[in-house]
């Protein structure tokens, strides 16, 4: 519900800046309304002034912009109309809403009633603790690499891995590190780190590409963009990209602003 409410508080200041816009550009407006007819293959305008005439006054082709300026007017009005009605329908949900949503109730009760009860949705605590949670076998480590290690103690492949991790969990984003996806005609893959956004649930993948002045790992990283974009994961939906080289490496603030808008907005 909260989502919802959002959004329509966001559609609601959208409504009154136009509301706003047309309120002015009506006050402006000439005078009267506009009758169209056609005549064979021409089409003929008229300026109606009184609403008793039905004919109005002939509008010249020189006049054209007096036209232009009636239609406009007719347009405003309607959509006036249009957005008067839809800020009433908003304010008729948000007024007739319950103040808690039937998803929240379980967190009302006692806890000793909490044990008793299946609640209709898990609340975000219990299902980032579940997710968090579940067991898997991530990528191998070789014993001839050097060994990277996350404030959390997690074991990873390379120092900007550590600075993406430390700051995943310093922001309070739920992470798994290389968990295995499964990808049509290719098998198993292991992203860096696959996201969980906990407000909508929805997993996200993490994918850092650290040698792209390396001509062949450049190719090698494309060809891993590509796949992803095969089987619908696309940067800026469910997929976020970071990339560095020798001479620019990985930025913090940039890792902070991709988490800021990904991770914890309702998206």
């Amino acid at each position: 519900m909260e989502q919802v409410k959002n959004l329509l508080e966001a559609r609601e200041k959208q409504l009154l800046q136009l509301k706003k816009e047309k309120e002015k550009a009506l006050l402006k407006a000439p005078e009267g309304s506009l009758r169209i007819c056609r005549h064979g293959d021409k089409t003929q305008y008229y300026h109606r002034k009184d609403p008793k005439d039905y004919n109005g006054v002939y509008i010249r082709e020189k006049e054209i912009a007096l036209a232009q300026q009636l239609a406009q007017k007719d347009y405003d009005k309607k959509v006036l109309h249009s957005i008067e009605k839809e800020l009433n329908a908003i304010h008729r949900y948000v007024s007739g809403c319950p103040e808690r949503s039937a998803e929240q109730i379980f967190e009302t009760l006692h806890q000793e009633r909490q044990k008793l009860i299946t609640p209709i949705i898990e609340s975000d605590e219990e299902y980032m603790y579940n997710w968090e949670r579940v067991k898997y076998q991530g990528k191998e480590f070789y014993e001839d690499i050097p060994e990277f290690y996350t404030a959390k103690g997690e074991r990873v492949r390379s120092k900007s891995e550590v600075i993406i991790a430390d700051v995943l969990n310093r922001e309070g984003v739920p992470y798994r590190y290389e968990y295995p996806l499964y990808i049509k005609g290719v098998g198993n893959v292991y992203p860096d780190f696959t996201l969980l956004n906990i407000s909508t649930r929805k997993e996200i993948l993490w994918e850092h590409f650290g040698m792209m002045d390396d001509p062949e790992y450049a190719e090698k990283a494309i060809q891993k963009i590509i796949t992803y974009e095969q089987n619908e994961f696309f940067q800026g939906i469910n997929l976020i990209l970071t990339y560095e080289t020798r001479k620019t490496p990985l930025n913090q603030k940039t890792i902070t602003r991709k988490i800021k808008y990904f991770l914890t907005s309702n998206l």
